[in-house]
């Protein structure tokens, strides 16, 4: 009974540690606007009205967004971008959130085409893993099989794992979309999609073809 509570403990904070995170740094943003915007509606009472905070974080997210699509915004954002990857620390973090912000919020997530099973790191164990394009002609002639570029992700930072080259014969195709896929690693498994709660087909066949 008390392995069974340690470990929906564990699951809960594992899934309310990101939304708690997500919201405090937003608590933190309008927060830090509001205290900026204090004086100068005191001294102009008409821009003081509800809102105007958060109107203003999403202005400036705006425009940041503008600035970063011209050719001198690349160019400071790419400057700023290698002073951090000079600083070790500080670089293994900006790296993760960059990593897992463009998965999440850009068509990016389209690099990894699909959710599926492979046998790994033994034939007796299964990991969950992302195909991310069809093998190259030469390795297939080298190996005589239709090999396919599969990342297998490490938990709880999907940002780092392993290329794997696996026979498409060989792969276990997972009803679910790369969204929940990368949930399920963040997570380490406490969050589990709602297809995968179904029952599988008979034929499990189908599950290893699209």
């Amino acid at each position: 009974m008390l392995k069974y509570i340690q470990r929906r403990f564990l699951a809960g904070v594992l899934i309310l540690t990101p939304i708690i995170v997500t919201g405090w740094l937003f608590w933190k943003i309008f927060s830090s606007i509001d205290k900026v915007l204090t004086p100068l509606q005191e001294r102009y009472p008409i821009i003081d009205w509800p809102g105007v905070g958060f109107i203003v974080v999403l202005l400036f997210i705006l425009l940041t967004g503008i600035f970063a699509g011209n050719l001198i915004g690349r160019r400071v954002i790419g400057t700023a971008e290698r002073i951090v990857y000079n600083l070790p620390l500080i670089r293994r973090v900006y790296t993760a959130v960059k990593e897992i912000s463009e998965v999440f919020l850009t068509d990016r997530k389209t690099v990894f085409r699909e959710v599926v099973l492979i046998r790994y790191p033994h034939r007796d164990a299964f990991a969950l893993a992302f195909v991310t394009r069809e093998g190259t002609r030469l390795f297939n002639q080298l190996t005589g099989k239709t090999l396919l570029n599969v990342f297998v992700p490490t938990t709880p930072n999907p940002t780092s794992g392993f290329l794997l080259l696996v026979p498409d014969d060989d792969v276990i195709r997972v009803p679910i979309d790369v969204e929940e896929g990368l949930k399920m690693v963040i997570s380490g498994g406490a969050f589990v999609a709602d297809p995968l709660q179904k029952s599988v087909p008979k034929d499990l066949r189908d599950y290893r073809r699209t």
